[in-house]
């Protein structure tokens, strides 16, 4: 659970307290979880599988406050239209200063569903390149008790272990809107990366990518094809964008800017994010040489 405020000159990698009070702000109702189940993804973009329903929606006008935006939840949505602020799904920000912690999830509640705020409703879920052989946990997506790895005052976070994948790897991720199965845009306009806190065992795989799947790389979007000949890949899909991070074996906050964000080259060109287009949040991990042995907490948003 975070705790304390976001210093935006320190390193990420030494801001071991960072964070914000997971209280909400004033005015407006927080939505409420729906049910849904939740099912394995598969390959690099999966995520589809299965779904949250949208909380209730609230009025929108909450304020900001213990370093939470406050404000009402939004519907869902529908379709592939993106959540945006008319729909109630684009937080008040009003008063939050730059570089503050929005929080996606921080695992406390048990479920495999992100934390219903701001339009957010969708599953988390765990994948793999689909090796013959090789072993994910968890599968589904589950939460583990931190015990003696505990740090600050959160006492579950994600645990991901992986051995024997041969191509490029395995990971967890979250829909950050998912509608009756489908996965649905979300507007990132009003934030300016991801936060995380995470750690790994020793000796295990230390290179971390965090992806951030859109309507331009996902097949769900319609604007990729794999349907293509060899010769034309310039419309491919799953080329997310991503950036990549080495993480220690004890815990640390690290920061992904969507300003920084890049493609490996080989699908449908993305110059930069389009913060309209946003699917999911994946972290994946190489197993292809050593094992995976991720820990993973207190995901956020950080506030433009």
């Amino acid at each position: 659970m975070l705790t304390g405020t976001l210093n935006p000159n320190q390193p990420a990698e030494n801001a071991g307290t960072s964070g914000q009070s997971s209280s909400a702000g004033t005015g407006g109702k927080v939505a409420t979880a729906g049910a849904g189940a939740v099912a394995d993804g598969g390959g690099d973009d999966a995520g589809s599988g299965g779904t949250a329903e949208g909380g209730e929606a609230g009025d929108g006008t909450g304020g900001y406050a213990g370093g939470v935006v406050g404000g009402a939840s939004g519907s869902a949505g529908t379709g592939g239209a993106p959540i945006t602020a008319g729909a109630g799904g684009l937080p008040n920000v009003a008063g939050a200063p730059s570089g503050s912690l929005e929080l996606i999830d921080d695992f406390e509640d048990g479920d495999a569903v992100v934390i219903p705020m701001h339009g957010r409703n969708g599953p988390w879920y765990t994948f793999s390149d689909g090796t013959v052989g090789g072993k994910l946990s968890p599968s589904p997506f589950a939460v583990s008790a931190l015990g003696s790895n505990a740090h600050d005052d959160s006492t579950v976070a994600v645990h991901l272990t992986a051995t024997s994948f041969t191509d490029w790897g395995a990971g967890v991720g979250a829909d950050l809107v998912n509608t009756a199965g489908k996965k649905v845009a979300y507007d990132v306009s009003a934030y300016k990366g991801v936060h995380f806190y995470a750690k790994i065992g020793s000796g295990a795989s230390a290179g971390l990518k965090l992806l951030v799947t859109t309507t331009y790389s996902d097949p769900s979007g319609g604007i990729c094809s794999d349907a293509l000949p060899a010769t034309v890949p310039s419309k491919r899909c799953s080329d997310h964008l991503y950036f990549p991070k080495t993480i220690k074996t004890t815990w640390a906050a690290y920061d992904v800017l969507f300003s920084d964000l890049i493609q490996q080259g080989f699908g449908l060109p993305q110059a930069t994010l389009d913060p309209k287009s946003v699917y999911s949040l994946q972290f994946t991990m190489p197993a292809k040489l050593t094992s995976v042995d991720l820990w993973l907490d207190d995901v956020s948003f950080i506030v433009k």
